[in-house]
């Protein structure tokens, strides 16, 4: 069987043609116009759907069904696209309008919760349950699968864990709260702590890495000073270390998952100076630690929103 997963970034639109076995036989990827209007932006990605599909030489028929992961909040129920952060969907009836051009089953999902179910399906995740993924970039997402389904709470809204609070009356999120887990734990967060370190240590290593340019920091600057063994990385990283560790104790002693699964940019940094600390922390601060829950890096990097939402028509 085929499917068809697109993944409606911030950047690109990417849809991939997908077997059973989560594998991406095909992709292909278009620049996001954001001029576009939600229906432009509907009949655009239906026929990337529909040129994947050609690209494999099959017939539109043999297609199973299409999934689309987008930002924000998105209503499989009534197909509805609540709303995304810098896009043109506002309680858009975007399957209405993908089926205008393709009538075909159409799934959708939040991004995250896609990255779960790729996961899940066919990476770090495969026969583990409950599952958690959790992806570290501009914000802090989060998708959880149980019992084999994807779980999204009454709204279609759950898992929004980035917006867990941690510290109370703490750094002001977009959301409008303060102290938000992504406050904390996100790339956002990590690039913020190392540019105030940067301000405090003048003669760190830091300030070479980003040429002199604080606002060069990206998340990856404070693990390269640390690998070169500055004092001022390794105070950033371990200030880094314990918001990120507070979130995940807390979906452990809620969810007491079998797996948590990080992914973004933030999970390709070195064992030896991410998970390995991290996973100390993590156990230090788990109520139950008879049974610990599995902390890995998620290993479908990118295309884990493409797999996923390929195969929502299994999981919702």
């Amino acid at each position: 069987m085929y499917y068809i997963g697109i993944d409606v970034g911030g950047t690109n639109l990417v849809s991939g043609l997908v077997n059973e076995k989560g594998r991406i036989l095909d992709k292909v990827s278009h620049p996001v116009d954001k001029a576009m209007t939600a229906e432009e932006l509907c009949v655009e990605l239906a026929r990337l759907a529909k040129k994947v599909c050609e690209m494999g030489a099959l017939d539109y028929s043999q297609i199973e069904a299409v999934g689309v992961g987008l930002p924000g909040v998105v209503d499989n129920g009534t197909g509805m696209v609540v709303q995304t952060p810098n896009m043109a969907f506002s309680n858009t009836p975007f399957r209405t309008l993908f089926q205008k051009e393709w009538n075909v089953p159409v799934f959708l999902a939040n991004d995250a919760n896609c990255a779960a179910v790729g996961e899940y399906w066919a990476g770090a995740a495969k026969g583990c349950d409950p599952a958690v993924v959790v992806t570290l970039g501009t914000g802090i997402g989060g998708g959880l699968v149980v019992g084999g389904k994807l779980f999204t709470g009454f709204a279609n809204s759950g898992m929004e864990v980035g917006h867990m609070i941690i510290q109370p009356n703490g750094v002001l999120c977009g959301c409008g709260n303060r102290g938000c887990w992504e406050q904390y734990g996100s790339a956002t967060a990590l690039i913020r702590l190392t540019q105030l370190e940067m301000e405090r240590t003048k003669d760190s290593v830091l300030w070479d890495l980003c040429e002199g340019d604080r606002f060069k920091v990206q998340g990856r600057t404070a693990f390269q000073g640390a690998r070169l063994d500055d004092p001022a990385a390794k105070r950033v990283l371990h200030t880094y270390l314990q918001g990120l560790s507070i979130g995940i104790i807390n979906l452990i002693n809620i969810l007491q998952p079998e797996i948590i699964c990080l992914g973004g940019g933030i999970s390709n940094a070195e064992d030896d100076l991410l998970l390995e600390p991290l996973r100390d922390l993590v156990l230090q601060g788990t109520f139950d630690k008879s049974r610990p829950t599995r902390l890995e890096k998620a290993s479908l990097g990118n295309d884990a929103g493409v797999v996923g939402a390929a195969l929502l028509c299994h999981m919702v």
